[in-house]
Order: C-alpha cells, then sequence, then structure tokens
C-alpha cells in the first residue's frame, strides 16, 4: 500500500506543471463562465457600474458621480471605478464589461498564490489552487463575479501579503507590499488598514524593523503614500475637503460606530461561525486542519527540518489570517466579503499543513491514502457545489430581462425617456422607481433616461417616452389603453406615448 500511495504522491510532483495548468484553467472556468447571466444587483455593483458609466460619459476620471451629482453615498477612490470603464472599453457597455476584471482579478489572486505556495512543495501548491477554486462565498457575492472593489482589493491584499512574507529574502519586496497598500488604499479606502497592521506587526515581530535604514524607510513611504497624495491632491481640486469628509464618516467613523452602520451591526463570533466553521461549506474542514497544524506547532517541539513552515512564514501566514479576521470582528459594521482576504491564508495554509502530514514517514499508509483521498474528493464536491450554486444557478430577473430584449444602444430606442411602473424581482415589490441596478442597466442597454413616478408621472410627461409597465397594472390606468403597445411578453409591456 505505501507504494501505491507514493506512487500517487510521485504523480503530483512529476506532472505538476500539467496540475497547475489545468487548476488554472479550472478556476478561469469558474471565474468568466455565464459571467454576464446573472442579474446587476443593487448597491455596490450598480452604483459602481453607475459611477464606472458616468465617468466615461463626462470623462472626468477623478469625480465619481451618480445621477450626475459627485457621490457622498459610495465613497471609494477611484480605482475600482477605472478596472470597469476598462472593462466596458474592451467589451461594451455590458454585463460582462462590469465584471470582467473582477474574475481576473480573482484568477490572478489564484495563480500568484499556487505559485508562491510552491516554495512549501509542489503539493501544497496544487491544494492551495484546488481549495481556492471551492472558496464558495467569493463566487457568490460581492467578488469573483461582481462589478465592484472586493475582488480587486483582494488581489492587491494578497500581492502585498506574499511580498510581506519575501522581505526577508529581498528588503525590495518592502516596496512592493508598500505599493499595493497604496493601490488597496485607491480601491477600498480605509480598508487598506488592514495591509498596513498586518504588515507593521511582521516588521515588528520578526525583527526586519531592525535593518530598514532611513533611506529604505523613506522609498517605502514614498511607495506607501505617494499614490494616494496625489490622487488626494488632484481631488482636493474638485470639491475641497467634502470627498474626504465624507470618507471619514462612512468608511470609518460609520462602521466602526456602536450599532453598525445600515443595520449591518452584529456579534463578535459571526465571521468564525457564519464562514469558518461553516461545514456546509469547505471553510469548517480547512479550519480545522489549520487549527491542527497550529497546534502541532505550538505543542510539540519541532526541529527545523521537521517545520513545514519557517518561523519567518509561521508569522506572517498566521497575521494574513488572523489580523483582517480579528479586526473586522471588532468594528460593530460586518458583512461577509470584509473577511474574504482571510480566506486566501486559509487555503494556503491548510494545504501546507495537509501536505505535511501526506509526507509523515512514520503514518500508517493506509490512513495517509484514506486522508488524500477523502481530500481530493471532498475539495471536487466542494467545487462542483460552488459550480452548480453560483455559476450554472446564476439567473437574471423577468424585468431586466424584457429590458434587455427590448433596447439596444444601436435602435431607435436608444437614448429614451423611460419610466417604470412594475413588480421588481429584486426587491419583491411594486415599485415606480428605478433602482440602481435597473438604472445601471438600462445605461448599459440603450442609454435611457430613467424617470421617476410610474404610470401617473408617464400621463403628464408631454414630451416623448416611454413606460414600462406589468400587464396588471393596465387595468389600474384604463388611459393607457391610448398608447402604443412596442412590446408585450405577457408579463410586462412596453408602451409609447
Amino acid at each position: 500500500m505505501r507504494r501505491f500511495y507514493n506512487s500517487l504522491l510521485s504523480l503530483m510532483e512529476r506532472y505538476y506543471w500539467i496540475w497547475f495548468a489545468l487548476l488554472t484553467a479550472l478556476t478561469a472556468f469558474l471565474c468568466f463562465r455565464c459571467l454576464g447571466i446573472g442579474a446587476v444587483d443593487s448597491w455596490d455593483e450598480a452604483r459602481h457600474g453607475i459611477s464606472a458609466y458616468e465617468m466615461m460619459q463626462s470623462g472626468n476620471c477623478l469625480v465619481n458621480t451618480f445621477a450626475g451629482q459627485p457621490d457622498y453615498w459610495n465613497v471609494k477612490p477611484p480605482l475600482s471605478f477605472w478596472i470597469i470603464t476598462a472593462g466596458f472599453s474592451l467589451f461594451g457597455y455590458t454585463a460582462v464589461g462590469l465584471r470582467f476584471f473582477s474574475a481576473l482579478s480573482y484568477l490572478l489572486t489564484v495563480v500568484c498564490t499556487g505559485l508562491f505556495a510552491g516554495r512549501y512543495g509542489k503539493s501544497a501548491s496544487l491544494f492551495t489552487m484546488a481549495f481556492l477554486a471551492a472558496n464558495y462565498f467569493p463566487f457568490k457575492a460581492h467578488l469573483v463575479r461582481a462589478g465592484d472593489a472586493d475582488s480587486l482589493y483582494l488581489f492587491l491584499f494578497t500581492l502585498a501579503m506574499l511580498a510581506m512574507l519575501k522581505i526577508q529574502e529581498n528588503q525590495r519586496w518592502l516596496f512592493v507590499c508598500g505599493l499595493c497598500f497604496s493601490l488597496a488604499f485607491l480601491t477600498k479606502s480605509f480598508h487598506a488598514g488592514m495591509i498596513a497592521a498586518a504588515g507593521g506587526l511582521f516588521l515588528l515581530l520578526t525583527g526586519q524593523i531592525r535593518k530598514m535604514t532611513p533611506r529604505i524607510w523613506a522609498r517605502f513611504l514614498a511607495f506607501s503614500l505617494l499614490p494616494v497624495l496625489l490622487w488626494a491632491v488632484l481631488r482636493y481640486q474638485y470639491d475641497g475637503t467634502a470627498f474626504f469628509f465624507h470618507m471619514y464618516e462612512a468608511d470609518l467613523a460609520g462602521r466602526t460606530a456602536a450599532g453598525g452602520i445600515e443595520g449591518h451591526g452584529l456579534p463578535f463570533g459571526f465571521y468564525f461561525t457564519s464562514i469558518f466553521w461553516n461545514f456546509d461549506y469547505i471553510y469548517g474542514f480547512l479550519t480545522l486542519t489549520v487549527t491542527a497544524g497550529v497546534l502541532f506547532l505550538l505543542i510539540r517541539p519541532i526541529r527545523k527540518a521537521d517545520t513545514p513552515l519557517p518561523l519567518t512564514d509561521q508569522t506572517g501566514l498566521l497575521l494574513w489570517l488572523s489580523v483582517p479576521l480579528l479586526g473586522f470582528s471588532l468594528v460593530s459594521t460586518k458583512l461577509m466579503w470584509y473577511v474574504y482576504p482571510c480566506t486566501v491564508p486559509l487555503c494556503l495554509l491548510a494545504a501546507v499543513f495537509l501536505t505535511g502530514f501526506l509526507k509523515a514517514e512514520k503514518a500508517p499508509a493506509w490512513l495517509l491514502l484514506l486522508c488524500l483521498l477523502l481530500t481530493g474528493s471532498g475539495t471536487l464536491y466542494f467545487i462542483t457545489e460552488n459550480y452548480m450554486d453560483n455559476i450554472r444557478g446564476a439567473r437574471s430577473n423577468d424585468l431586466q430581462t424584457f429590458v434587455i430584449e427590448q433596447f439596444d444602444r444601436g435602435n431607435s430606442l436608444a437614448g429614451s425617456v423611460v419610466y417604470l411602473d412594475a413588480y421588481d424581482p429584486f426587491l419583491y415589490a411594486n415599485t415606480d422607481g428605478w433602482q440602481q441596478n435597473m438604472r445601471l442597466l438600462a445605461m448599459m442597454e440603450g442609454d435611457l433616461d430613467c424617470r421617476d413616478g410610474g404610470a401617473e408621472a408617464f400621463l403628464e410627461d408631454n414630451g416623448d417616452c416611454l413606460l414600462i409597465l406589468s400587464v396588471p397594472f393596465l387595468q389600474e390606468h384604463q388611459e393607457l389603453a391610448e398608447c402604443r403597445v412596442l412590446a408585450d411578453n405577457g408579463q410586462y409591456l412596453l408602451l409609447e406615448k
């Protein structure tokens, strides 16, 4: 049995680059498959998309706006808007353009982490990539397949931490870490503080801070601060301190205030119970593996040759995992995607500890084989669940589908004034106002001028205009029967005066 088991491990090692390419292709498939199918979400995705769209229309790449006015609700620096504008430039005003660089950012995160994990062994590299492919929640909301800031932020956070772990080998990696912090701040504002906290503790605990000369400090601060300062100076020219005040109020003071912002105040243990101890997905098993590995390091006096991780890497990876988890657990506002960056070191640490166990010479061969088979089959199951729920299960909703079918930027209806009085499946309610997701979709599909007020405002409008109406609502406004019906799918009508 030992010979058979060693043959299985040898297959992973010998054909490493083939397995690496296959896992990269699998991750790319999960990232990009049906990327444009899912309904556009309100709030972060729609808000970012509208701001990016208006940036392209206005030509102002520094001020994010909503409905033509500076947006003081979504107070993020401009980098996340820029990547969406790049997506729109490449793929047109489509959901694919909206989400493309989010998907690409996660793919790059997996590839870079997998390559880095190769320093702990080829098996550790492959397990890391497989675990990240099964990373359910980032595929479900606010990251891989969403057009907002979180995926780029995760990528930059990951690069910063990987660079941090290489500082001992070459101090120039400190500058890469600083630059990634700066770009992360330009993506997601004060959330980048977690990079600074983890990096600062790493430099202190490993003694690297004592090796930093004044020249190194100056260069590090230049990489860390100059991009942010340059943006701040340019942004100040438009509205003074207004944007920075709202950014502080919303992203720092508001989210740390008692009770949480916008009703998202939750108990301290929310992230641990909802993600890391969740056995419905892969996280509970990864957490058990990491916990066992950490206990092994703490309880047993280990010689250097027996340690799966050098002491410096132990420190860095555990800081990468624990600092964001504890930091965001301490603030009152809790949203699941705040701790998505913790899932990367969780997968990496689990892969390293698992590889160390699978190569233990004194363990029974049958036990190692069973562990390998359970890990492989279990990970494949969770990847399949990820695909079935988040990729194959992606759906638009009926109202968004109707808008997509009726409007095109190249037809005669492009640029029309449009009112809405319909049932919105996203809200599970009737609405006569354009929600953020519907407004973005209307802008992307037909550059429409979206007006609120529903059927009554439509009837009072003396100009040329359109109305999207739920079929049953026609009975409530008999005067609409005189309007020309441009489309009727049995659920929604498109009327023209």
